[in-house]
Order: structure tokens, then C-alpha cells, then sequence
């Protein structure tokens, strides 16, 4: 049995194109931490396309130094091929602006990013 060289390489060109990608998905560019009130801000970060777990939430885990509560995480838009997502923040103390916050990142298989993360005032 003869297999002619491109017919061999198309279809394993082929096969490789309709293999699904792995689920990783990388943080691009800085996350942004903006005051809703004294008590709530809103962290937005891009990245590549999460998976979802069995329950449908994204794989993603986000936590802060200080301990305070991070909410569900949802698409909010695109930036260039990464989607934006976001997350509100809640602070049983007063959140400062112009206060630099430690938040830590972990989307799906990658490890965990650190991230210091300015909270600045976008009402104006």
C-alpha cells in the first residue's frame, strides 16, 4: 500500500486543526482595580478564553492579601483577542484609593500570578 507524501500530510494536518486546544489560558496584560464605594471596587483583567468547570463558572481562582470577599467572575468585553473579565470586590474596611492591593490570579492550569494592583477612582 502506497501513500502518496501530501495526502499523508494534509490529513494530519487536518487532524491537528480539529483537536481541541489544551484549556490553558494566560493573563495578558495588567489587572485594573476600580472603586464602586468606600466598601466595593471592581478588579477587571484580560486573558485568554476560560474554561468553565462542571457548574458552569469559570476555572478561575482570584483571592487578596487582605482577605476580602471576590465575587463571581464574568465576561465584560474584548480587548484585541484576549476577553476582558471582571469581578467585584467587597472590603469589610474601607478600601483607600491610590492603595496598591496584592492579588493573586490563578487561571485554569497556569500557575498562580501576583499581581500588586493600584485602586483608582473612575467616577469623575
Amino acid at each position: 500500500m502506497t501513500f502518496r507524501l501530501p495526502t499523508l500530510l494534509t490529513a494530519s494536518v487536518l487532524t491537528a486543526a480539529l483537536l481541541p486546544a489544551a484549556a490553558s489560558a494566560k493573563l495578558g496584560g495588567h489587572p485594573q482595580l476600580s472603586v464602586v464605594d468606600s466598601h466595593h471596587a471592581t478588579l477587571e483583567f484580560a486573558a485568554d478564553k476560560l474554561p468553565r468547570n462542571a457548574d458552569g463558572t469559570y476555572d478561575a481562582t482570584i483571592t487578596f492579601a487582605g482577605g476580602q470577599h471576590v465575587g463571581r467572575l464574568k465576561a465584560v468585553g474584548r480587548h484585541g483577542d484576549d476577553i476582558r473579565y471582571a469581578a467585584k470586590i467587597t472590603s469589610k474596611r474601607a478600601l483607600r484609593v491610590k492603595t496598591k492591593y496584592t492579588v493573586r490570579i490563578k487561571l485554569a492550569d497556569e500557575p498562580t500570578a501576583k499581581r500588586l494592583v493600584k485602586l483608582i477612582d473612575r467616577r469623575d
